[in-house]
């Protein structure tokens, strides 16, 4: 196989058994095996904590502060590198590092090519590149959202789903905001009358310091009408006089005719004397008003009341006109935004119109390939499922087409299965045993392999259940998938070890030093013309 991105090396360090261990993988199919309870588990614990998986204290080795596991990956895939290249995590050669430190505390710390990573990151980076079969993925096996993802896998129209997806979200956030302008119309509504309101009291008063200092003081003149008048009348007899005192005007009367009689000896008071005559004609003209004025009670009223609105709103405002005057300004400002917020319902509606035809023309093209790539995919299924010793058993994707648009468009997908000929169809999660589905699932990985990003399989108990002929058939499957990327599978089966390039065995032993004992788990490698030897050792010992 020409590889261009594969597992090189595996380092385990302090992890449950292992102390320090480095395995070595081929490109091709690589076979875990070893006695029950040796630890061959351990190495794929590993390679999923390397994956992204949840890291758990309890596989740090006992009397060490910490676990470490560290793989080696050649990579010479221009996706894989675009991929992590677009993520910060550039390759300067042909090599991607991925270190996983987890401590005694619980705490970890990751890393990809020597840079700090999150766990989800590796998690994202394995979903797309590398796939890990296991007892758990048998259960996935069940789910009809995952058996759809299958046939958009084998239609090649995951792509096409995805846009359909982005597209779905679009729509569902136009709506969303459709229903966020609905209720912000409302709110706005009830905000506008609001302002609106305190706008109008406001601007009714139209208030400014002066008119409210000049209303005081007029407050307080017609308050003291009585004593006003009292004042003025004492002001005016001292300018016109009475029986005992001529008065200011008579004495300026007085001064008038001396100035006049000698004008060539006060010409330059004269115009003094004028200037202060007139200004004591006019201060007698303006007592006489204010000694004619009477009180009107409504005229009182009306500066009680504004008076009173200056009150109403300093309390409500801020206790001066100055705020009173902000507020207005802060009120007129927010008045204009609301008013000019574009909430065009009418447009947003034909939006969402225009999405709905083109989610609903998409998800019918989906469907329609689905249906008709759902029997070629049954056929091929049946084919290799036959060729695993389910002999008779038949395969079939039913698809049916739903009401109202989801996730993954129109369509609803699920495998039934005869594995009895003549006993009728069922869902598989109805029928199918442990072993079947390992089966099934290894036929889809035969059959997607060849057209699949995923690059590096790992297979978990993909024997449980089996043996005898079935096992080699299992085995040529395992070696058919290894013709387009690595695989790693653990087994007991010499039925299909044999198909391997390289065996990893793991040992399990007790080691003695200083009268302490200790479990420790070792690798031993065997490639080429001794894998052989080895399979037939295990098939004496089987």
């Amino acid at each position: 196989m020409d590889a261009n991105f594969y597992l090189k090396n595996l380092i385990i360090q302090n992890f449950a058994t292992f102390k320090n261990q480095s395995i070595s993988f081929k490109p091709g199919f690589n076979a875990i095996i070893g006695e029950t309870g040796s630890g061959k588990s351990l190495v794929l614990d590993a390679l999923q904590l390397i994956l992204g998986g949840r890291a758990d204290k309890k596989v740090v080795r006992r009397e060490t502060d910490y676990s470490l596991i560290e793989a080696a990956f050649y990579c010479d895939d221009k996706k894989v590198r675009a991929f992590l290249e677009a993520e910060g995590f550039p390759l300067e050669c042909q090599e991607i590092i991925i270190k996983r430190l987890i401590y005694k505390n619980g705490t970890t710390k990751n890393y990809i090519n020597h840079l700090s990573c999150t766990v989800t990151f590796l998690a994202s980076f394995a979903r797309k590149f590398i796939d890990l079969v296991g007892q758990f993925e048998n259960q996935k096996l069940l789910s009809e959202a995952y058996q759809l993802y299958l046939l958009d896998h084998f239609s090649k129209q995951l792509e096409q789903v995805n846009e359909y997806q982005l597209q779905l979200k679009e729509y569902k956030q136009n709506k969303k905001e459709q229903d966020e302008l609905i209720k912000s119309k409302s709110l706005r509504e009830q905000r506008l009358d609001y302002l609106n309101f305190q706008l109008q009291e406001i601007e009714k008063l139209n208030p400014s310091s002066q008119d409210e200092e000049d209303l005081l003081k007029m407050k307080n003149l017609m308050m003291n009408m009585e004593r006003t008048q009292k004042l003025c009348f004492q002001v005016k007899e001292s300018l016109e006089g009475n029986e005992n005192h001529s008065g200011l005007l008579g004495q300026m009367k007085f001064l008038n005719h001396v100035f006049n009689k000698n004008p060539d000896l006060f010409f330059e008071q004269a115009d003094l004397l004028a200037e202060i005559d007139d200004k004591l004609q006019f201060l007698q003209s303006q007592v006489e008003q204010k000694l004619n004025m009477e009180a009107d009670p409504q005229d009182l009223e009306k500066v009680l009341d504004r008076l009173d609105s200056y009150q109403k709103l300093k309390k409500k405002f801020g206790g001066t006109v100055e705020t009173i005057l902000q507020t207005q300004v802060d009120f007129l400002k927010e008045k204009n935004q609301l008013e000019g917020l574009d909430i065009n319902l009418d447009e947003l509606e034909k939006r969402i119109e225009a999405y709905s035809e083109k989610l609903q023309a998409r998800a019918n093209q989906l469907h329609l390939k689905r249906v008709q790539y759902a029997r070629e995919l049954g056929e091929a299924l049946t084919s290799k499922v036959r060729t695993l010793k389910m002999n008779g058993a038949t395969l079939k994707l039913e698809v049916e087409k739903l009401e109202e648009l989801n996730e993954s468009g129109l369509s609803r997908a699920y495998f039934i299965a005869e594995t009895n000929p003549g006993e009728g169809y069922f869902k598989i999660k109805d029928i199918a045993s442990g072993g079947e589905l390992s089966r099934i699932l290894l036929s889809l990985r035969q059959i997607l392999s060849s057209h699949d990003s995923i690059s590096i399989f790992l297979f978990d108990e993909i024997d449980t259940g089996i043996g005898g002929e079935t096992g080699t058939c299992i085995g040529k499957a395992l070696a058919e998938v290894a013709l387009n990327g690595q695989v790693i599978a653990i087994t007991h089966l010499p039925q299909i070890a044999q198909f391997a390039e390289a065996l990893i065995i793991v040992n399990k032993d007790i080691q003695s030093d200083d009268k302490k004992s200790r479990t420790e788990s070792t690798i031993k490698e065997i490639y080429g013309k001794m894998v052989l030897k080895e399979v037939k050792a295990m098939a004496q010992l089987s």
